[in-house]
């Protein structure tokens, strides 16, 4: 240990008298080191972490799937969630949950908070007491019982400054009295929902967006989360979930979720983060990618030292010293100058995250509980050391390997540029050039796949588009003629605002995350009735919804105010549903039915399709059904407007608290940045990857100029020599060029055949593009080469201009 620390001590005074050197090495290794330590933060929180419940690995999601597809993602309906939990015997528990939002009556102006309608036996699934209080009784989940509700600790904080006293107060929510009986711990997170609730409150049985006879026959609408009994393996809970669907199916053969909706099984775990794996590993791999370049950068810089030590090692070896005690000196040099990359590169870190966190949270699960742990750090100081250990073991190597007594000679000092230690040299820049290219590519693939996505026509226009959702509570709007004079007063006043050019509702926002399917009936196609006949998107608009989207209009007419709820039911469609159902025909005039009421409705225009669940989404069918007719409580309202948003947000409040004050506008956002969401996780990756890959061509820039520059200084000798014969400024330029592009070409090719098996990886990543696109490959090789040409162009201008009879008198 004691020889240990004086090579260590040694290492330091050694780096201290070259500073230069130690901090170009040491800025080059944090880069690699500090980008390393972020990804992995991110992929330690989100991958690795066990979820915060108490043996998370037993707990399980359970959605639905569709039979036909193999799409999974459905939701639950409430008696098929009471058939499991009644009939599993692998499950030890299972519970249920939905996402709401309920008006919170301040005494000023209303607060719109995200609550969750949650089964008794919840927090019981999970493992999770309350910090104060009590967890729900079984019968709070009776339909009538008193409201009660558990709250977060951060909106504990926030609401009710922390007072220890709060639970057992009431709060008025939609306008009932709601008792609070727990507080929530504040390590507890539910990632399955973002942004996450602060309000949790008994009953999943009534939700006020469904009518009870859908929520009887099967209607979906439930995330359901379940505990494996101890010893229980997943494959077995599968099993059985799966005949007590069969059952289902069988026993309950008219409902919604029967015939067409079966039961997927997956750990709590796989169903959050199964979707990020792909991403994280591409990540993982460009930062990989990045370290190895910037180690193949300071092992240069060793090799270009180590010539100028050649003579101390030699000294040391004369006097006793063996090679293997010279390597040890060697790697602590590297490995101490490792560490200070490493403290760098965590400093980095740190300034990384906030901005790694500040990327689209809600896309990434548990993206905001990152931070620099124990692991992280652990993690940084085992990459340091083993970065310390491969760029610094060749390099040692080469130093004590030279011959000794021509390293002894007076004239040694340069003569070993070339042999072993300039072809370790010109490998390490083919790798180099290789590493970047795979780099590059991948980036550019990733780069070309977002630009595609972002260009995807999603059937209507965003741009100077504000959202405004609303939910109007169950308890003031219970009957469908006051849902239908709050929206028309809404209407005729939101238009009356400056800069207003058109507004109109939506049930379903385009992008937005949310979409409704119902059963229904087209003409000319025999019925069978709910839970067989063919699926559709269903959306209530107002009138003018289509011209506030600029969504066009392909045959038809819009619906328009006479589309009353005295008037003939109609309905519109689009082009995707008309050519499915009536190929070569004309839809206008024909009917279609929701398979549940069986109401004929006459089909009126045919619209384009639209983008609702993501832009690399399939188009499907959709049928929009006039928001007088077929009110709805839960709506978005679409403001088509030109000038100062912030004053058409403060305007909207305005009129909404002229026709009912106590109703919260749930969310504000624009359009355009609803969209932008939707594409976060692209964007993320393709952004990322590609800063990556700028800094990996910048630091093979670097090595391909530091090799060459060091080629020039060591050969000054004989470029001197050919200047006196006669050599031109352009034979010089070429013969330093020739020699740096020979070795950039050559990894460029091993770079192309690489990339061309890695970027098969990322396949799965890519939209409209394919892994072997040749524009990436292109590019990236042009981008890669003229760079290298750049870097090798300047030590070759440096070389025409040496002073043959100053060179010739030093040498």
């Amino acid at each position: 240990m004691a020889v240990i620390f004086q090579d260590l001590r040694f290492a330091f005074r050694m780096l201290r008298k070259n500073p230069g050197f130690a901090m170009v090495a040491a800025l080059t290794l944090a880069l690699g080191i500090g980008a390393n330590s972020a990804i992995f933060s991110v992929v330690n929180t989100v991958l690795l972490e066990p979820l915060p419940y108490q043996n998370p690995g037993r707990l399980l999601f359970l959605a639905g799937v569709l039979r036909q597809t193999g799409a999974v993602g459905a939701n639950l309906s409430f008696t098929k969630f009471s058939q499991v939990k009644e009939q599993s015997h692998t499950l030890e528990s299972a519970a249920a949950f939905y996402a709401t939002t309920v008006s919170l009556e301040t005494g000023r102006e209303p607060e719109a908070v995200n609550a969750e309608r949650v089964s008794a036996d919840f927090f019981k699934v999970l493992g999770i007491s309350s910090l104060r209080g009590r967890d729900f009784l079984p019968e709070e989940e009776a339909v009538g019982a008193a409201g009660v509700a558990i709250i977060s600790d951060g909106f504990w904080h926030s609401h009710f400054a922390g007072d220890t006293n709060v639970v057992g107060r009431s709060v008025t929510l939609d306008g009932q009295a709601v008792m609070i009986v727990g507080i929530l711990p504040q390590s507890f997170r539910f990632p399955l929902q973002f942004p996450e609730p602060d309000l949790w409150m008994p009953r999943v049985s009534d939700p006020s967006f469904l009518r009870p006879e859908q929520v009887r026959s099967g209607a979906g609408y439930l995330g359901v989360i379940a505990r494996l009994r101890p010893g229980t393996k997943l494959a077995e809970a599968k099993a059985e979930l799966d005949t007590i669907d069969a059952r289902y199916r069988s026993q309950f053969n008219g409902f919604v979720d029967a015939e067409k909706f079966g039961i997927s099984t997956a750990t709590l775990e796989e169903s959050l983060v199964g979707p990020l794996r792909p991403g994280l590993a591409a990540l993982l791999a460009a930062v990989g990618f990045l370290l190895l370049i910037a180690c193949a950068n300071v092992a240069n810089l060793l090799l270009a030292r180590a010539t100028s030590r050649e003579r101390e090692m030699a000294l040391r070896r004369a006097l006793g010293a063996s090679g293997g005690r010279l390597v040890r000196q060697l790697l602590s040099e590297s490995v101490l100058l490792s560490l200070f990359g490493g403290v760098l590169g965590v400093a980095l870190a740190a300034g990384i995250l906030p901005a790694v966190r500040a990327f689209s949270p809600g896309s990434v699960p548990r993206l905001a509980e990152t931070r620099l742990d124990t692991n992280v750090l652990l993690f940084s100081v085992l990459l340091s050391f083993v970065t310390g250990i491969l760029f610094g073991l060749a390099p040692s190597l080469q130093a004590t390997s030279a011959g000794l007594h021509e390293s002894l000679k007076e004239g040694a000092r340069g003569s070993s540029s070339g042999g072993h230690r300039g072809k370790l040299r010109a490998v390490l820049v083919v790798a180099e050039m290789a590493v970047a290219l795979v780099l590059m590519t991948g980036a550019g693939l990733l780069m070309q796949s977002f630009s595609r996505l972002m260009k995807v026509n999603p059937g209507f226009s965003s741009d100077h588009r504000m959202t405004f959702s609303l939910n109007l509570p169950p308890n003031r709007y219970a009957q469908p003629e006051m849902q239908r004079q709050f929206y028309h007063e809404l209407f005729e006043r939101v238009k009356t605002l400056p800069g207003v050019e058109s507004a109109a509702a939506t049930s379903y926002l385009p992008l937005a995350g949310a979409n409704r399917f119902v059963f229904f009936c087209p003409e000319d196609t025999i019925c069978q009735g709910v839970g067989k006949d063919p699926l559709t998107a269903l959306h209530q608009i107002s009138a003018g919804y289509f011209e506030t989207a600029s969504t066009p209009l392909l045959q038809g007419r819009a619906f328009t105010e006479r589309d009353s709820a005295s008037s003939s039911p109609v309905a519109i469609v689009n082009q995707m549903l008309a050519e499915r159902y009536w190929p070569g025909k004309n839809p206008i005039g024909r009917h279609v039915a929701n398979s549940r009421d069986m109401i004929q409705r006459e089909v009126v225009g045919v619209v384009s399709d639209v983008k609702f669940n993501a832009l690399n989404v399939a188009n499907s069918e959709q049928m929009y059904l006039p928001l007088e007719q077929v009110p709805w409580p839960a709506t978005t309202l679409v403001v088509h407007w030109q000038g100062d948003p912030q004053a058409l947000v403060s305007g909207i409040r305005a009129k909404i608290a002229e026709i009912d004050s106590n109703l919260p506008i749930t969310s504000v956002a624009s359009w355009d940045s609803i969209v932008a969401a939707s594409a976060a996780q692209p964007r993320v990756l393709s952004q990322f990857v590609g800063v990556f890959a700028g800094f990996a061509l910048l630091l093979a820039a670097i090595g391909i100029y530091g090799v060459m520059a060091y080629s020039v200084a060591a050969r000054a000798q004989e470029m001197g020599i050919r200047i006196s014969l006669g050599a031109e400024a352009r034979d010089i330029v070429k013969l330093v060029v020739g020699q740096g592009m020979r070795l950039a070409l050559v990894g460029v090719a091993i770079g192309m055949a690489a990339s061309l098996a890695l970027t098969r990886l990322i396949s799965t990543l890519l939209f409209g593009v394919k892994a072997t696109d040749p524009v990436a490959f292109s590019l990236a090789a042009m981008v890669l080469t003229v760079t290298a040409l750049a870097a090798c162009y300047l030590p070759a201008r440096r070389a025409t201009h040496v002073d043959p009879m100053v060179v010739l008198r030093f040498q």
